[in-house]
Parts: C-alpha cells; structure tokens; sequence
C-alpha cells in the first residue's frame, strides 16, 4: 500500500503540551477530503515518522490518503506487525499505542523506527502498523 502526504505536525508524545490540539487540527483541516476518501473506498492512515529517537522522542504524523501513484510511504519494502483498534471505546487509538510501548518496553516487539501508522479503513476498521525488524 502507498501512501501520499495531505498534512504534517511535528510533536511528542510526553512534552508536547499541544499535541492534543495538533493532532486535532490535522483530522479537522483534512475532515472534508477524509470523508471523500472513505466515499470511494480508499484507506486513510496517519503515517508516524522521522523519529528522532524512538516512541520518547519527536516524531512527525502526517494524514495520508491511499494512492496508486506518487507516493511518500510505501508499506511494501518492511515487514509490518498489526494491531487491531478496539472503534468502540473512544480513546481506542490511545490504549493501543500503549499497549504497543508496553510491548516494546518488554522486549516483545523490535520496532525499525522508519515510520509506522495508524490505518483507517472506509469500513470503520482501525488498525497500527508497526514496521519491525
């Protein structure tokens, strides 16, 4: 799958007093081409990348749309482990990004750190992609 850039922010995870509100700026100055996007079937993902250190340091999120052509990630060259989103509890997303450091933190994951990102399908499906050695 391809990806290609909509918008980036720049933030992190533990001293970023605004990522909260970066975050949701990014969906909602992207919120009429999101819901085009689900319209023709296409997968929406918030790519994380350019990782500074690992999930401590800075990172950039960009909101991506699925594309068959120009892209700036491409999920073809690594090797990715999924973890599915539970869509009924509201901070889903959250839990399971903690669930994933948890993971990380126990050794039960290696992570590569090129870029990893959250998958939104049209279907309603959340699902992170961990790209890992």
């Amino acid at each position: 799958m391809k990806f290609e850039i909509l918008e980036t922010i720049r933030t992190n995870n533990f001293t970023d007093l605004e990522m909260s509100n970066k975050f949701i700026e990014l969906w909602r100055n992207n919120a009429d081409q999101v819901k085009l996007f689900f319209e023709s079937g296409l997968t929406v993902a918030c790519v994380y990348h350019q990782y500074l250190s690992d999930y401590q340091g800075d990172y950039c999120a960009s909101l991506c749309k699925e594309t068959k052509n120009k892209s700036d990630f491409d999920t073809a060259n690594f090797s990715w482990l999924s973890y599915s989103v539970d869509v009924s509890d509201e901070l889903g997303v959250y839990h399971t990004w903690q669930k994933i450091w948890a993971d990380e933190a126990d050794r039960k994951i290696n992570r590569l750190y090129n870029f990893d990102y959250e998958k939104y399908e049209a279907s309603g499906q959340v699902s992170i992609m961990i790209a890992i050695h």
